[in-house]
């Protein structure tokens, strides 16, 4: 600003503060106008003069004034709300945020005000500030507030509740909402209650929100979906068989609603019903993806049944024609599709796009934990890159350090890096012990049966081999007799332990031979005798 210019605004300035000292002299003591007055004109000419200057967006110049001004009048709620405004439009927003909270505190009762600052916390990525200041403004006198803002401030409490996990206190705020008739879409309210009563698994009042919700949209098939779904959970099959084909006689290409009804059939013996129901949602599923369909989980779920069948190939190209005609930049999701394409060349013996595949993957999200146990796990089965595999599999583990899959690979790659004697192999078995510690699971125990082994432990090889064989077969028995597959990997571990036990028998064999034929030898030089 150019100094003649400051010289006049100043000098205006002055006039108007001995204008409006002589005015407000005959106002009430308490108004807000006068609380300059109580100190020197001076102070009143810096908080007019940064008026002006804020009014005129010098934002900078504005500050300088204001914050001499402030010296002399540390609660003035004014001065720190002009102050707010030039700090956030100078960019310095926690300045700006340090003088919100200053008038939060001057007005701890004012609705608005904690509105405002739960929302500046929000938008920084401050969740538990954002709660805080909602819940005060929630506690607040809202009488006379516009009931839009407390109908967004109360919306943006409960799904703060929701991220932060507080389910209880999430359902209370969208009930208040709903007392309040705060909302125009009362049906958006209770469905979000029910899928919070499903988070904290309560299932039954979970229903009760879900029915509410349909009364408002009858065929809206996520309510119906996860009303189904809740009904199942309780095994009330017969309501949720009710349920889906409610729907289904709706909508007939509700494939979706095909695939879990064919779900809970098998899960009540109905075999045939749960085929005819899957083989309908694979017909709509072929027919969406052959004219060009956009939705990613038709192509998944259409890959899925082709690998059912036991028709790799087209799973293979159904999840590349996803690729090329319906994901763009999604990198979640083209991570996702890499990572079942390298599933499905694993079982097809292709080992070459399985690293091609799980590499991509691991391109686009370094931090990716099933690629990288996948793949450290991979190479550790075919002798390669051991160490690198070891570093994968560590990497994984770092990110869900519980995982007994991870765990139990880890501990595959120490035995199979171990020679004699080495301190490795028992490190390994200390790993596979704390995987079958957190899952029973049948590659686990035929891994431990391996290294117990290797030590020379006969015995406890033998009964880890037995168990897992034993456990193969319970799970088997479990899926129904026209699902029975089983997996390349599967196969594979339960030769590899079948070969073993065979050899241990062997051993034993000749193990007791040998006793026998010692025995015979005491006894002819005892005869001899």
């Amino acid at each position: 600003m150019p100094k003649t210019k400051i010289i006049v605004l100043l000098l205006f300035v002055f006039a108007f503060a001995l204008l409006c000292k002589t005015t407000f002299a005959e106002s009430p003591k308490n108004s807000e106008n006068n609380f300059l007055l109580h100190n020197s004109t001076e102070s009143y000419v810096d908080f007019c003069t940064g008026f002006y200057l804020m009014l005129d967006h010098r934002w900078e110049d504005a500050i300088v004034f204001l914050e001499k001004t402030l010296r002399t009048n540390p609660n003035v709620e004014r001065i720190h709300n002009y102050l707010a405004t030039c700090y956030f439009q100078s960019n310095e927003k926690e300045k700006a945020i340090l003088h919100v909270e200053k008038i939060a505190q001057l007005k701890p009762d004012d609705f608005s005000i904690h509105y405002t600052l739960g929302n500046i916390y929000a938008s920084e990525g401050n969740e538990k500030e954002a709660i805080s200041e909602y819940e005060r403004a929630n506690s607040s006198v809202i009488d006379g507030v516009d009931k839009s803002f407390v109908s967004d401030m109360l919306h943006r409490l409960a799904n703060s509740y929701t991220k932060s996990g507080d389910i209880d206190n999430a359902a209370k705020i969208y009930e208040k909402i709903l007392d309040l008739e705060l909302t125009n879409e009362p049906v958006t309210i209770h469905y979000n209650l029910g899928l919070i009563y499903v988070d904290a698994k309560k299932i039954k009042e979970a229903i009760k929100e879900f029915v509410k919700a349909k009364q408002y949209s009858p065929h809206a098939e996520p309510i119906s979906f996860y009303l189904a779904l809740c009904y199942e959970e309780l095994e009330d099959y017969d309501n949720a068989i009710i349920e889906l084909k409610s729907f289904i006689d709706y909508d007939p290409d509700a494939w979706l609603m095909r695939i879990n009804l064919s779900n809970i059939y098998e899960k009540i013996k109905q075999y045939e019903n749960a085929e005819l129901e899957r083989e309908k949602a694979f017909v709509i599923l072929e027919e969406s993806v052959s004219k060009g369909s956009k939705g990613l989980r038709e192509y998944i779920t259409l890959s899925q049944l082709f690998q059912r069948n036991g028709k790799d190939k087209k799973a293979v190209e159904t999840l590349k024609t996803a690729i090329s005609n319906v994901i763009n930049e999604d990198d979640d999701a083209i991570s996702e599709v890499r990572f079942m394409l390298a599933n499905i060349y694993y079982e097809m013996n292709n080992h070459n796009n399985v690293v091609v595949e799980l590499e991509k993957v691991l391109q686009i999200d370094p931090d990716n934990h099933q690629a990288n146990n996948f793949l450290g796990y991979f190479f550790i089965e075919q002798g390669e890159q051991l160490d690198r595999a070891i570093d994968l599999i560590k990497k994984a583990l770092s990110v869900n350090p519980e995982n007994a899959a991870y765990l139990d690979s880890l501990g595959w790659a120490y035995y199979k890096l171990a020679k004699e004697d080495d301190g490795k192999i028992i490190f390994a078995l200390q790993k596979l012990i704390e995987a079958s510690n957190f899952a029973e699971d049948p590659e686990i125990m035929g891994h431990m049966g391996d290294v117990y082994y290797s030590l020379g432990y006969w015995e406890k090889a033998q009964s880890q081999w037995e168990n897992a064989l034993d456990l193969w077969k319970k799970l088997e028995a479990e899926v129904p007799p026209h699902f029975k597959y089983e997996t390349a990997r599967e196969l594979k571990a339960k030769k590899t332990i079948r070969n073993r036990l065979d050899k241990i028998k062997c051993l034993k064999v000749v193990e007791s031979s040998e006793k026998m034929l010692e025995s015979e030898k005491k006894l002819c030089v005892n005869d001899e005798r």
